[in-house]
């Protein structure tokens, strides 16, 4: 049986999408200084100067790899946003954060790349991962509406700003350590958040 062949544009897409991989791999096992653009190209089974047909420099592929590493944490995000079940809300905030500990623990070097340059805007990666940031928190802020939460924008985002320091703090203190049940620090902010959307929902109906 022939198989089909690619047309170029397809072609040139396998290719580039063979290259973020690469690079996501380099990023994941050796951290930001070991991706070079060699080093990516080899991983990719390409040639050095067939990188740049797709990629201008290091700093484009890096673009594309954050990009890449926060559309699948965001897709997570939504996801679990969707299952969220309003008629037990303890569990479902706490499996929600179970599920997204577990997913970044699980890429423990790439986490930690997130984690250290996502407030760096000095750097691509960190311009990317905190505009990523910046689309989680708005998904987190439009979905507060299936917690029969409902408040002014500014007081919503607020909230939410607490909620996801608290948890890129506890990631970040499994990972290095500080902390080492991952099943408290999730018991943690699961009841820390539980408690503040009783408040909340508490304080509308009162002023109801």
């Amino acid at each position: 049986m022939e198989t089909a062949r690619l047309t170029r544009k397809e072609s040139t897409e396998l290719t580039r999408r063979r290259l973020i991989d690469g690079a996501i791999e380099i990023l994941r096992s050796d951290g930001v200084t070991a991706a070079t653009t060699g080093r990516i190209a080899n991983a990719a089974g390409l040639k050095q100067p067939s990188f740049y047909v797709h990629f201008a420099d290091r700093d484009a592929i890096f673009e594309a790899a954050a990009v890449e590493i926060g559309r699948r944490v965001i897709e997570m995000l939504k996801r679990q946003l969707t299952e969220f079940d309003p008629t037990h809300p303890r569990r479902a905030i706490r499996a929600a954060y179970a599920s997204m500990t577990a997913a970044f623990l699980s890429e423990p070097e790439l986490t930690r790349i997130f984690l250290r340059h996502r407030t760096d805007d000095g750097t691509v990666l960190g311009r990317t991962f905190r505009k990523l940031l910046d689309q989680a928190r708005n998904e987190i802020v439009e979905s507060l509406g299936r917690y029969q939460v409902v408040l002014p924008r500014d007081t919503a985002e607020a909230h939410i700003e607490l909620l996801v320091a608290g948890l890129l703090g506890l990631l970040e203190a499994l990972l290095a350590g500080r902390l080492r049940d991952e099943n408290a620090a999730v018991d943690a902010i699961a009841g820390a958040t539980t408690a503040m959307f009783r408040s909340l929902t508490k304080e509308r109906k009162e002023k109801k």
